[in-house]
């Protein structure tokens, strides 16, 4: 039976950081000066610096710096559907109007150099220095990173509630438009530059003594983040920005002076579930929601809208429709939401700590984490509050990325011993040996620190890998995929029925016979299939999740292996030209 942790790690989505790809865009513009595009002639060249994934570096290549290079993704490569994936990632604004008001908000009045950072999935970033050597980072979302407006207002909103009234170490936002009806032409968000280091460049080289402290510290910020009280489910706003706010929206922070003008509101949300993959296009309830009933439903409502709507499922886990394959249909995955339906609100958690709106950064790697250089234990800053949201607790909770890692976590909380063999072992297996029992501790020192000290976060990762937390969890994501092993969750409910739920509600699930056997048919076809997926990924070698996101450097290098790993697996699972054909058929990675 596949786990909600199995699920959620066949789910990674591409997350280009400062380790698989830099771009540096370079350019200086003098002021005074006329604006205009013209300026672009008087800037100088610009590289694409790259570092390399999984495979070795193969260098730094440099292309010609133009207007379009500013507009579209130049960070790396897609494999497949590339169309598409720069499409979602291209924005035409004025870089003259947003350097002019970098100088504005810094009070600069001299020259300016304007390099392109590394881009992440949603945004494209800018570093702008002042020939007085002040800095600012300049944001701009990319039209796959949410809803217009809501987007940037609701990040906006939160790093200021975040910074200013959960004292958490958040950039200061100088300056920023939820609109593209303004001078630069798009929505953008400039604000201070974090001081300090990313904590990827030290990490790897940190005792673990030092590791354990940065634990502790994101630890208590977790705290913070989940000690506010907040009326609703959505996202977090000003107010003023929000239209027809009702009172019972409002998140007053004890002020006399709180008018509509300066304190907080919950809004629709920013969660990306409720957008990714088509989902923004389908007509659904966004919040704000009052109660925990009417969230977990309209996640549901959300994903039966979808299914009903689009003919295909996006981001499929594993080789599905080919022969002997599984063979995801509409109405198996609205079979399961209807089921899920019908026992969603007692499925709840009954402490309503558990259940209570909460703030929680969802991506704590080590390039969203800014440490003091000299001092590498002190945490400076978190950035990338795009997209954080108000959701339940027991969704939200999840460990820090940082303390992630690939293999088994082991039980309990007693200390983790090397292997009984590890004397019987190689150098080399000897040294994994050690990597992992590393890892699985400070995973394991985590725990324990949110047990001393905010045991709801404990208790609520507790629930969410209990049975009900699954099911609730993956309910979420059933257009994609998923339905088969929900199906047989749900299953193993009504069996467990009385002693999960209580034997004094009548249990409204009712499968025969023969559902039981297609279920576990059809679970088993889904492993095999996400296993031959896995398989097939690895051979190709780039990353590993659906997106086949690579280097520039690599690119023609996955690409012929990518082909050359297809034409082996259509041998390997083909005997027949009809099954050729039908593989070829269903397909997922599309051509570029």
């Amino acid at each position: 039976m596949y786990t909600l942790r199995d699920f959620g790690h066949l789910r990674q989505r591409i997350r280009p950081s400062i380790s698989n790809g830099i771009c540096f865009c370079l350019y200086r513009i003098a002021y005074p000066r006329a604006w205009g595009r013209q300026q672009f002639q008087h800037w100088n060249s610009c590289q694409l610096h790259t570092s390399s994934t999984p495979a070795p570096r193969a260098g730094i290549s440099a292309i010609d710096c133009n207007e379009e290079s500013l507009y579209r993704y130049t960070s790396g490569r897609w494999l497949w559907n590339e169309k598409e994936q720069l499409s979602r990632r291209y924005v035409e604004f004025n870089l003259d109007e947003l350097a002019r008001i970098a100088m504005q908000v810094t009070g600069s009045q001299s020259g300016i150099q304007v390099q392109k950072l590394r881009e992440g999935n949603f945004n494209k970033v800018f570093l702008i220095t002042m020939d007085d050597n002040k800095e600012v980072i300049a944001k701009l979302p990319n039209p796959n990173a949410g809803r217009p407006h809501f987007t940037t207002a609701s990040e906006v909103a939160t790093m200021d509630y975040v910074r200013n009234v959960l004292n958490v170490p958040t950039p200061q936002v100088y300056s920023w438009s939820s609109s593209t009806e303004n001078p630069v032409g798009a929505e953008y968000i400039i604000m201070e530059k974090s001081r300090g280091l990313e904590l990827s460049k030290l990490w790897d080289g940190m005792p673990g003594s030092d590791k354990f402290q940065i634990v502790k510290q994101l630890v208590g910020f977790e705290k913070r983040l989940t000690s506010s009280r907040f009326p609703m489910y959505g996202s977090l706003y000003y107010a003023k920005d929000l239209p027809e706010v009702q009172p019972n929206q409002l998140v007053g922070i004890g002020s006399k002076k709180d008018t509509v003008d300066t304190v907080f509101a919950v809004g629709p949300t920013t969660n990306r579930t409720f957008f990714d993959d088509g989902r923004d296009a389908v007509d659904v309830n966004r919040g704000p929601w009052e109660s925990l009933e009417d969230y977990v439903l309209s996640r549901a409502y959300r994903e039966l809208a979808c299914v009903q709507s689009f003919p295909t499922f996006p981001r499929p886990q594993g080789f599905f429709y080919g022969p002997g394959q599984y063979q995801p249909t509409a109405e198996s995955k609205q079979k399961t939401l209807q089921n899920y339906i019908k026992v969603a609100p007692l499925l709840l958690p009954k402490d309503k700590e558990l259940s209570k709106p909460v703030l929680w950064h969802p991506d704590l790697h080590g390039d969203n984490i800014f440490v003091n250089p000299d001092q590498p234990t002190e945490i400076l800053s978190i950035i990338d509050w795009q997209a954080v949201n108000l959701s339940p607790l027991f969704l939200q909770a999840r460990h820090p990325a940082i303390v992630e890692f690939d293999g088994p976590i082991p039980e309990g909380l007693e200390s983790i011993n090397l292997p009984d063999n590890f004397d019987e072992l190689s150098p080399e297996e000897q040294l994994d040996a050690k990597k992992l029992r590393a890892a699985q501790s400070l995973y394991k020192l985590y725990d324990i620190q949110l047990i001393r000290q905010c045991p709801e976060i404990a208790h609520a990762l507790r629930f969410k890998d209990s049975l009900s937390g699954q099911i609730t969890g993956l309910a979420g994501s059933l257009f994609s995929d998923g339905e088969p092993i929900v199906q047989g969750m749900l299953i193993k409910l009504q069996e467990e029925w009385s002693s999960s739920i209580g034997p004094s509600i009548p249990c409204p699930l009712s499968f025969t016979a023969e559902e039981k056997e297609t279920q576990r048919e059809d679970a088993a076809k889904w492993a095999a299939g996400v296993e031959l997926m896995e398989e097939f990924l690895h051979q190709v070698g780039a990353y590993r999740g659906w997106d086949g996101w690579v280097n520039h450097d690599n690119y023609e290098l996955y690409k012929e292996r990518f082909v050359r790993c297809r034409e082996q697996f259509m041998n390997r699972h083909s005997v027949t030209d009809e099954e050729r054909n039908r593989w070829r058929a269903v397909w997922p990675f599309k051509d570029n």
